[in-house]
């Protein structure tokens, strides 16, 4: 339903969101009161609408702080960052406080029945970008890694120490072995591949390119 305690919203970011949903249903706050570095109050003609952006899910002892506020005959709403205890949404049930918790992307979810019964049918739509988790973004950062803009047959073998080169290369930028015979092969079939028969010989065969037996 929620994001929880790990919402990242800012509380300039929860104050957005609430406003904008608020405008959305046809309720645009007429009166925005900062309530403190964790709290907006944003009053239109018939919601009051309090935004929290506590570190743990907002409990029972802020409910009945709403429930103690003055509110002229508006139907309250609590809109929390990190969504609601369950003794909370329980009390706010019972007193006819709608509670919504706001998810990364400022999505107003519905945590109880009030807040369901004024959630509109076509919900508007998110405000902000929800942040992908840092090992998507590590995954992402390295899924095309080991592959090459260039065809296979572009590169070559080193006969001289098995380092890949560019075709177009008359010598080994490594070793200084001379790149004209490996190139001279071709392209090896598919499971095998080129490999000197001693360090800095041009004399190559074909083995299978599995075979352990072969390998360095």
């Amino acid at each position: 339903m929620h994001d929880g305690p790990g919402s990242t919203l800012t509380l300039d970011q929860a104050y957005q969101a609430a406003y904008l949903w608020m405008f959305h249903i046809g309720e645009p706050p007429s009166e925005i009161i900062e309530k403190g570095s964790h709290a907006v109050e944003l009053r239109s003609t018939d919601l009051t609408a309090f935004v929290r952006v506590p570190d743990q899910p907002l409990n029972q002892r802020s409910v009945l702080a709403v429930l103690a506020a003055e509110s002229d005959g508006r139907k309250r709403i609590i809109f929390s960052a990190s969504g609601f205890s369950p003794p909370a949404i329980s009390i706010a049930e019972a007193q006819g406080i709608a509670l919504f918790a706001l998810g990364s992307d400022g999505v107003a979810h519905p945590q109880n029945g009030q807040a369901s019964a004024l959630t509109p049918e076509n919900a508007p739509p998110a405000p902000f970008a929800a942040a992908a988790p840092q090992e998507d973004n590590v995954v992402a950062a390295f899924s095309d890694w080991g592959k090459s803009d260039f065809s296979a047959d572009e590169w070559v073998d080193c006969p001289g120490c098995g380092t890949n080169q560019h075709h177009t290369l008359e010598v080994c930028r490594i070793c200084g072995a001379s790149l004209e015979d490996a190139a001279s092969l071709g392209s090896p079939p598919d499971g095998l591949e080129y490999r000197c028969r001693e360090c800095g010989s041009h004399d190559v065969e074909i083995i299978a390119a599995n075979d352990p037996a072969h390998r360095a």
